[in-house]
């Protein structure tokens, strides 16, 4: 384990840059505690919480009269950050010096607060005309949070923002605040001053852009205006004004600015969706800029972003027009064509040529789809897929890991290490922790979300897209597990060989313990329907998961032994017998539980209705899936099991899409882990009456 470095009350201070009578005054107010380190009493400072410190707390001077004049000058210069900033939220970043001053050197808490509300007003994202969160998460005890939060903000907070509308004149800062006003207190003239500072926002914004497109942001343009928009609609308050500054901002958008494209097309799409606002010449000059946008992105090879400017213009002449113009729909189907010729030595050429010919197909363009079918079958004899591998040296860390597994696996017995893989939530990635990891990367990486996603197998087929934006941001989500999943899955492979080292698990124990915790160990009756005689007793789920079981274990103990051959052929029957088993244990806790496992299908030709069983899909997808099983076991069952994107275990099982060597030890480790989280739960099971219907319906 690493060894803790401990600094005296001197180092400490010079390492925050503060005198140390400071650092004993913060102390004694438990602002920052030094740590009691032996007996005698000696208190001491840990060096990573100093580090901590020091990143979270802004200090520019530790004296008290320094700080004042900062502080004072703090307000005033707002108007001047305004002005310069590239993102809104860097005014709320500017009031973190002087609340931190206020609160540590001056130790005014009333003013370090009025201080963290200016702070989180500029740190909401607008999006669509509302106040969302810049981010969110669980703590330690999984309670959500969210920052920042309508619920941080006092009566006392918000009046104060109220007080600074007359101080500022900069349209930045006074549409924040008659925004927050608006929202908060329902004060329609508020909503009427946010309107119009939103529209000198757009006109300020618009010169920025001409001064410096490449430092000035487009996004905020088309937030400003969906945001006066929505404000405007709802008041029936100065909306033509708004509607004139939304169709000027997208006929005459900077074309030097990097940002134009991707902000004409969001307004573009916004006018459409309130397309009544505005009149027949506004959209004959938005098809054109179509045309003009998609050409232009089409020379700079951005061929997914000109398709996107052909299909908005065929949507206008198609919704605003009623003109159905097979020009469009030639020009996409030729990008697909041509971006497939590109790419012919990748595997996305098959994606390419699957779009050209569903193209091609729609406008009955046979001799092109026979045409472009065979390109396929070739591009799919052809594919080559390519390894992209890095080596990470995990020697240390798992070393440390070993030892203290080691630890408490010897002091623990075999039942108490069984709860532990039951319960254990640190076992299994959180699924909130990469949430938000994907929401970073998607937000430090715009391009990858923009972009649509296609899944191709080793076959050549495309099984699954993700186009929408959802699915986008799903499928991001689903390649950050992956990530995640590899890290657990190293330190779940060093529990398990020390388990089995120590010799802690065997079918008896497992069985056990299923019978005596799970309602696995419910025993059934089957009966004979005529003489109501038992025939037989069974623990249905324990006597149907013992080969499966059986074989995982012994493919431990051949691993331990070195018997390679062995545990490759043990392993293939225990991820083969028990992944299936995990959709019936679900379905029987479903229907136990009062929840519907049946569907009705309806033939498309005949219109004749049937029923039949849920699959494990649509059993893990119902919404009442995530609020049973939380978040962090749910997400690890789709991408084990189901997820196209993630390993998808029961399809590639099934369909026999999997071999020998793709047998993977981690995929039987998730798998028991998964069959012991689901036994766990307690539910009621009435035995007698599901078997005598099982055993009816079977005669």
């Amino acid at each position: 384990m690493t060894k803790k470095i401990y600094y005296s009350i001197t180092q400490a201070a010079e390492f925050l840059g503060i005198h140390p009578e400071t650092l004993r005054r913060w102390d004694r107010s438990k602002k920052l505690q030094a740590e009691i380190i032996n007996e005698r009493g000696d208190r001491r400072y840990e060096l990573e919480k100093l580090k901590k410190f020091k990143d979270m707390v802004k200090l520019e001077t530790d004296d008290h009269e320094e700080a004042e004049k900062i502080i004072n000058k703090s307000l005033d210069l707002l108007e001047d950050v305004a002005e310069k900033a590239k993102y809104e939220f860097e005014m709320g970043d500017h009031f973190r010096v002087p609340r931190d001053l206020s609160f540590y050197v001056l130790e005014d808490e009333s003013k370090s607060n009025k201080f963290q509300a200016l702070i989180g007003l500029f740190s909401f994202v607008t999006k669509d005309g509302e106040f969302n969160s810049k981010m969110s998460g669980t703590d330690k005890n999984g309670k959500y949070w969210a920052f920042p939060s309508f619920d941080d903000f006092k009566k006392t907070d918000i009046n104060y923002i109220r007080s600074l509308l007359t101080k500022f004149k900069h349209p930045r800062i006074r549409s924040r605040i008659a925004h927050f006003i608006f929202l908060t207190n329902k004060d329609y003239q508020m909503g009427q001053v946010a309107v119009d500072e939103y529209l000198k926002v757009v006109n300020w914004l618009n010169v920025q852009i001409k001064k410096d497109p490449e430092s000035s942001s487009g996004f905020e343009i088309v937030e400003a205006l969906k945001s006066a928009y929505k404000i405007a609609k709802s008041l029936n308050y100065n909306l033509s004004d708004v509607n004139k500054s939304i169709a000027s901002t997208i006929l005459n958008f900077d074309n030097q600015s990097p940002s134009r494209w991707a902000a004409t097309h969001r307004l573009i799409e916004f006018a459409l969706k309130n397309k009544k606002e505005y009149g027949k010449d506004f959209w004959e000059n938005a098809i054109k800029i179509c045309e003009v946008m998609s050409k232009e992105q089409e020379s700079k090879n951005n061929t997914f972003f000109a398709r996107d400017f052909l299909i908005l213009g065929e949507k206008i002449e198609k919704d605003i027009f009623s003109l159905k113009n097979n020009n469009w729909r030639k020009k996409i189907a030729s990008s697909f064509e041509n971006e497939a010729k590109k790419h012919s030595e990748s595997f996305v050429q098959s994606d390419f040529l699957v779009k050209a010919i569903t193209e091609y197909k729609a406008m009955g363009d046979q001799n092109k789809v026979q045409e472009l079918e065979m390109e396929l079958q070739k591009a799919k004899k052809n594919m080559k897929f390519q390894t992209f591998s890095e080596t990470i040296d995990l020697t240390d860390w798992v070393k440390q890991i070993r030892v203290r597994f080691k630890e408490f696996i010897q002091k623990e017995n075999k039942e108490q290490i069984l709860s532990r893989l039951t319960l254990d939530g640190s076992i299994i990635p959180k699924y909130e922790t990469v949430k938000k990891q994907s929401e970073d990367l998607d937000s430090k990486y715009v391009f990858q979300s923009l972009c649509s996603t296609s899944i191709v197998d080793t076959f050549g087929n495309t099984p699954r897209k993700y186009e929408t934006e959802a699915e986008k941001k799903y499928y991001s989500l689903i390649k950050q597990y992956y990530f995640s999943l590899i890290g657990y899955e190293a330190s779940t492979k060093v529990l398990f060989e020390e388990i089995i080292n120590e010799s802690k698990i065997d079918i008896e124990s497992v069985e056990k313990f299923m019978s005596d915790h799970f309602w696995y160990g419910k025993e059934y009756e089957f009966r004979d329907p005529d003489t109501n005689e038992i025939v037989l007793k069974s623990k249905k789920w324990i006597d149907i998961l013992h080969p499966g079981l059986k074989s995982y274990l012994n493919c431990l103990e051949s691993i331990k032994k070195g018997d390679t051959k062995e545990a490759r052929d043990q392993l293939v029957l225990a991820v083969d017998s028990l992944t299936p088993k995990i959709e019936g244990l679900i379905r029987e806790f479903f229907e136990t539980i009062g929840k519907p496992i049946d569907k009705i299908k309806t033939d498309r030709k005949s219109g004749k209705q049937t029923t039949e069983k849920k699959g494990l899909d649509e059993l893990l997808r119902e919404p009442w899936a995530e609020e049973i099983f939380g978040n962090d076991l749910l997400i690890l069952m789709k991408y084990l099991l189901i997820e196209v994107g993630g390993d998808n275990l029961r399809n590639n099982i099934s369909h026999a899409l999997i071999f020998r060597e793709n047998y993977q030890l981690a995929h039987a480790h998730w798998i028991f882990i998964i069959i012991l989280r689901i036994g766990a739960y307690q539910i009621s099971i009435n035995p007698k009456s599901t078997i005598q219907k099982t055993v009816a319906e079977n005669k």
